[in-house]
């Protein structure tokens, strides 16, 4: 089929094509109307997300579907292409889906071609049975420990499993943060600090021009020692759904442009130190981890007592630092949801890093 390259080469008669080919409506059921709404504007996107209504002739289906496309902007699509988000996420959907653990939205089309770097999901509608999560406004002690329960059954089901040597396209975690070091860092870090410097605590932010260095021998060590599972790599609230009550999921997570053979821990150190505010953090961020780590073991992880969680933790919050000191620097500045998301990221971070002196795990 040929790929749609904007929104409104979505036409009836594509849709019943793609529709058709997977099965998800009967040959004789025909797309008859279609009406797009824009969404995720401001939430951090490297793309096109827009939710489709859809009449039928003939017969019935899916009421609404999610689709996804790169990025209109030349900026952001080269950066989506850069670093495989597109691909990944299709190549997700094809590979792994289900097979996560969690749950996420069913794959209705999904399709990847490289000589035009075009790609396009179509994706089940999670919102009829829950809630979008917020991450400027943060999560309950309860939410978290949700989520963190969830995340536990991704990490256990691929915790070390040969399965992952499967999947060529999995990139290794830790290459991706070498990369970002290596790469961008150096550039970065003065913009960064121009910014947001005033907002960090005296020894986060001393650590700041030579983070990179330290964190490169602590992923060596990271390399040595730490077990390998699928990581979201973007594990946060805007990127969940909260179940209504009696629906069909108590949390459903999207977004999988991100998925990489990772640390599991990296994804708790970027929910957790993230996502939850900082006084509701303090006050349950300990069971929630307990939490966590306990569905591992019922997912049958041995060997990974939970102090060794807390190091791989506290190590990982000086990773996400460096990440987003990359990501920092780069901030589209007239996206204003954006900006101030990035400004409750980092005092949340940098509360975190502190309560925990992660600081003291960088390699001298």
């Amino acid at each position: 089929m040929d790929l749609p390259a904007t929104i409104d080469e979505l036409t009836p008669g594509w849709l019943t094509g793609a529709l058709r080919a997977g099965g998800h409506i009967a040959p004789g059921t025909a797309v008859s109307g279609v009406r797009s709404e824009r969404l995720g504007e401001g939430v951090g996107f490297i793309g096109v997300v827009c939710r489709l209504s859809l009449t039928y002739e003939g017969g019935s289906g899916p009421a609404t579907v999610i689709a996804k496309l790169p990025s209109p902007e030349e900026g952001a699509r080269a950066i989506g292409n850069l670093y495989g988000l597109y691909e990944r996420e299709v190549r997700f959907y094809e590979d792994v889906g289900s097979a996560t653990g969690l749950t996420a939205p069913q794959c209705y089309f999904s399709a990847w071609h490289a000589d035009e770097e075009r790609s396009l999901l179509l994706l089940e509608d999670l919102a009829p049975h829950g809630r979008v999560g917020d991450q400027l406004a943060g999560c309950t002690g309860e939410e978290a420990a949700l989520a963190l329960s969830e995340l536990a059954k991704l990490h256990a089901a691929w915790w070390n499993s040969p399965r992952l040597d499967e999947i060529p396209w999995l990139t290794r975690g830790t290459d991706l943060v070498r990369s970002s070091m290596t790469q961008a860092y150096g550039d970065a870090r003065g913009p960064f600090l121009a910014q947001f410097g005033h907002r960090l605590d005296l020894r986060v932010r001393a650590c700041v021009p030579n983070l990179h260095e330290r964190v490169l021998v602590m992923l060596d060590d990271i390399d040595s020692q730490a077990a390998v599972t699928i990581v979201h790599g973007d594990y946060r609230l805007d990127n969940m759904f909260f179940g209504n009550g009696g629906g069909p999921y108590r949390l459903a997570v999207f977004d999988w442009q991100s998925p990489n053979r990772g640390w599991g821990a990296y994804d708790l150190a970027y929910f957790i130190s993230g996502t939850m505010a900082t006084a509701e953090r303090r006050a349950s961020e300990g069971d929630a981890l307990r939490r966590y780590h306990e569905q591992l073991q019922a997912g049958g992880v041995r060997d990974y007592p939970f102090e060794r969680l807390m190091t791989d933790y506290r190590r990982s919050l000086m990773v996400y630092l460096g990440i987003f000191v990359v990501n920092g620097a780069t901030l589209e500045q007239s996206n204003e949801r954006a900006v101030r998301l990035f400004e409750v990221i980092f005092d949340r971070l940098n509360d975190a890093i502190v309560d925990h002196d992660a600081t003291a795990m960088l390699p001298a």
